[in-house]
């Protein structure tokens, strides 16, 4: 039997959260979901994800912000970011300059999509190694 992977779900709208944590909770991942990015970082100090999937516009910390530290702390995580607001492709360009490059999806997005999304970076990953 192999391990769950470990993924991260953060929204700052509660029902979002979870329901996404669900999505991936049904589709084989050990799913948490925050609704404060600042408690998901805290998180990963003990437990690395190997996928964040987060909302761009929140309190606290962009999902941007969000992305690019815990890269940091766990630079094989694989990352999605999710927003259904215009002003995010400012902050994806300021993040693009910096270094990091991030795939945006727009919210909502059908769990078809997004399961396979997810699908698609773990494979191209494996492919790679």
């Amino acid at each position: 039997m192999t391990a769950k992977r470990i993924a991260f779900v953060v929204d700052d709208e509660n029902i979002i959260a979870s329901t996404l944590e669900l999505i991936l909770m049904s589709c084989g991942f050990d799913a948490r979901s925050f609704v404060d990015p600042l408690d998901a970082l805290s998180a990963a100090r003990t437990t690395s994800p190997e996928l964040l999937l987060t909302d761009v516009m929140m309190p606290n910390m962009s999902g941007i912000e969000l992305a690019v530290q815990l890269k940091r702390n766990c630079p094989h995580c694989k990352i999605l970011l999710s927003s259904g607001q215009p002003a995010t492709s400012a902050l994806l360009a300021d993040a693009e300059r910096a270094g990091h490059r991030f795939e945006i999806l727009p919210k909502p997005v059908h769990p078809e999509i997004l399961i396979e999304r997810i699908e698609e970076l773990f494979r191209s990953s494996s492919a790679r190694v």
